[in-house]
């Protein structure tokens, strides 16, 4: 802690906290030149050029190779005493660390319950164990509140449709604001930080923004002049970075120079309780380009920078318990909305061709079984190939069947726990905004069960 309190300061004011989030792109065998650019990273973090570039907090994603983490907590040891990586999945943890100069307390990882398909192992995500790496901090100055950093990767959007995942996107972002409350409620001052993928105004950043209670830093800074994501594309691209803080899919990253203007947008973030944290500058970094031979960006994406003032324990603001009701019920009805059409027609669409598949593969497998006895005595070599075409179906219909068993069950069953547990909070919310569609005899009950009486669908 000793490096973050040489920091000078006037007598009397708050120490403030410099903060950056970073998606590194460190995915082994596909990202490009991955090794000499998180090295690079690395030794930059280590060796800031200017007291700007000199981070107290610095929270990492894609760090999924052990041996770029091992480089980078080597690299940094001595400028940043505090460093964790997260561990979870089944190919490599959630690609999650933190380095830090303030001492950590306590961390702990919540994995997603709901983070894509096991079929979709081409992508991946369920295979990291997508997650929420807590982080819980000493206070950094006198009397200040206790930082406590949620840092995450949220699952991407591959397409359109049903290759978008925006109903799992959505529940990851409901998992979000309940810890974020809890943590509010215990007293923390929370921020929530990593590449959330997820634009602006979408509906997983209503339900941060709304539920979860957190305020947009760069809104906040730049609330005299927002750019609304329809005219960022009628930006230059370097407005586009200056004045709308875009991260991702910027022409001047090498590795997205051919991306239309209109792809430009803010996926990674600093979301704050702004009742008790206070941006005073917030900047995109890593925007500059590695020296020659490479001479490509540091990432795919560019890294957020904030730097924030924390309340003292005496300034502590607690959180209304029935705050934007109005907000807050448009929001749970847009998300039931989105997982009952998932649930519509997604789910049984997986569910059957897995199972049918399942089914067909073994009926040819008794098949099979039968026909190898004819095969056989036309020609030895031909009850081979029967036998190996008849492994490869079995191994099919095997994995079709696990997935429909284990995995489009199990998916099903996660997403109405998250449906009721909305349709919970609908509820409580409905007796404020409009008592007269709650039962009688849920009113002054101490639990408000799901919605009995409703005048309206729950759902649009």
């Amino acid at each position: 802690m000793s490096n973050f309190l040489k920091r000078e300061k006037p007598r009397g004011e708050k120490q403030s906290v410099r903060l950056l989030t970073f998606n590194t792109w460190g995915l082994k065998f596909i990202s490009k030149h991955r090794r000499e650019r998180l090295q690079a990273i690395a030794d930059e973090l280590a060796n800031p050029t200017t007291p700007d570039n000199d981070y107290d907090i610095i929270a990492l994603q894609e760090i999924w190779c052990e041996e770029d983490w091992e480089y980078l907590s080597h690299v940094c040891r001595k400028r940043y005493r505090y460093r964790r990586s997260f561990k979870s999945g089944i190919i490599t943890g959630p690609g999650l660390a933190i380095l830090s100069k303030i001492p950590i307390v306590e961390t702990f990882l919540y994995r997603f319950p709901i983070n894509g398909r096991s079929s979709a192992f081409f992508r991946g995500d369920w295979y990291v164990g997508k997650s929420i790496a807590v982080t819980m901090f000493q206070s950094h100055d006198e009397g200040s509140l206790p930082i406590a950093l949620l840092n995450s990767h949220m699952h991407a959007p591959y397409g359109h449709g049903d290759a978008s995942y925006s109903c799992h996107r959505a529940c990851q972002a409901w998992d979000f604001a309940k810890l974020v409350r809890m943590l509010k409620k215990a007293g923390y001052a929370v921020m929530q930080v990593g590449d959330l993928n997820s634009k602006p105004e979408s509906l997983p950043y209503k339900i941060f923004t709304v539920e979860g209670g957190l305020t947009d830093s760069w809104n906040v800074l730049h609330r005299d002049r927002l750019i609304p994501n329809e005219d960022i594309a009628k930006l230059t691209v370097e407005d586009q970075i200056k004045l709308a803080g875009v991260t991702c899919n910027s022409r001047l990253n090498t590795w997205r120079k051919e991306r239309a203007m209109s792809e430009a947008c803010r996926l990674d973030y600093a979301l704050i309780d702004a009742n008790n944290i206070t941006p005073v500058k917030a900047e995109v970094k890593f925007t500059h380009l590695l020296p020659h031979p490479l001479l490509c960006s540091y990432s795919d994406h560019f890294a957020y920078n904030v730097e924030v003032l924390v309340n003292s324990v005496d300034e502590l603001v607690t959180p209304e318990p029935n705050h934007n009701l109005e907000d807050r019920e448009t929001v749970y009805k847009e998300l039931l909305a989105e997982i009952k059409g998932y649930r519509t027609y997604t789910i049984p669409f997986q569910a059957a061709w897995r199972k049918a598949s399942f089914i067909f593969a073994l009926l040819i497998v008794i098949g099979m079984h039968i026909g190898i006895i004819f095969v056989a005595n036309i020609a030895g070599w031909l009850s081979i190939i029967f036998l190996l075409i008849t492994t490869l179906v079995i191994i099919a219909g095997m994995l079709n069947g696990m997935i429909w068993y284990f995995g489009v069950r199990s998916e099903s069953r996660a997403l109405q726990e998250v449906q009721m547990e909305v349709e919970d909070a609908y509820t409580h919310v409905r007796q404020y905004t409009n008592p007269r569609n709650v039962a009688p005899s849920s009113r002054n009950s101490k639990y408000i069960p799901r919605v009995q009486v409703e005048e309206e669908p729950l759902t649009e």
